[in-house]
């Protein structure tokens, strides 16, 4: 199957990280969005992103729709795991996907 749409994280340099328990390790603020080279460059086919995160998140399933900024969420992570990401399409059926953060994480002052 061609890979429509690709997932790209972005981990923000300006963050300071926090820690959320006693000894619990520095979480990093990362935004997650979806690109498309050559399917659908201008994400004018997409309706919304369905992001489904690691398991140990209280709130896993996340769902943007906003395409004005790439169906972005914002998300505080201490590592780096598999995000399976549905993505919703006006004239076809959704298109599902998975992709490691590792894989596609940039940093960046944001």
């Amino acid at each position: 199957m061609e890979q429509k749409y690709n997932l790209k994280a972005i981990l923000n340099t300006n963050y300071e990280p926090i820690t959320f328990r006693l000894k619990g390790k520095p979480h990093y603020q990362i935004f997650l969005q979806i690109e498309s080279s050559s399917f659908d460059p201008g994400l004018d086919q997409v309706t919304y992103v369905e992001y489904k995160l690691h398991k140990t998140f209280k709130n896993r399933t996340r769902i943007a729709k906003s395409k004005h900024n790439n169906f972005e969420i914002e998300i505080k992570a201490w590592g780096t795991f598999v995000v399976q990401c549905t993505v919703g399409q006006k004239d076809a059926e959704p298109f599902v996907f998975s992709q490691d953060i590792k894989d596609v994480l940039e940093k960046k002052a944001v």
